[in-house]
C-alpha cells in the first residue's frame, strides 16, 4: 500500500492518519471545506481544507465529529453532496461542533 494517495482536490492523504495534523478549532473558526471522509485502520474523520492561500491539505478531525463526517458521507451517497462548503467549526465548553453556512 503506498504512503499516502492524493485525493481530487490535490490533499495527501496519508494511510498512516497520524502523519496528518489535526485541524485547529478555537471558540469558532471557519474553513473552505472540499470534502471530508474517514481513513486508515483506527477509521479517523478528515476533512480536506482550502486555506485562503489556496493551499489544500487533508487534516485529522476530532473524534467528537466522527458522526457529523459519516452523516455527511451518507448524504453524499444519497445524491446530497454539500461540499465544497463553507464550514464553521467550534468549542462549546469540552464539545466539538461542526455546521455548514
Amino acid at each position: 500500500m503506498p504512503e499516502f494517495i492524493v485525493n481530487k482536490a490535490g490533499a495527501k492523504v496519508y494511510s498512516d492518519v497520524s502523519k496528518h495534523e489535526e485541524l485547529h478549532i478555537e471558540d469558532s473558526t471557519k474553513y473552505n471545506v472540499l470534502s471530508v471522509g474517514i481513513v486508515g485502520a483506527q477509521r479517523t474523520a478528515i476533512a480536506t481544507v482550502q486555506k485562503n492561500d489556496g493551499a489544500v491539505s487533508a487534516y485529522r478531525l476530532p473524534d467528537q465529529l466522527d458522526d457529523w463526517v459519516q452523516n455527511s458521507m451518507l448524504m453524499s451517497a444519497q445524491g446530497l453532496n454539500v461540499f465544497p462548503a463553507e464550514v464553521e467549526f467550534g468549542r462549546d465548553g469540552d464539545d466539538v461542533y461542526a455546521e455548514i453556512l
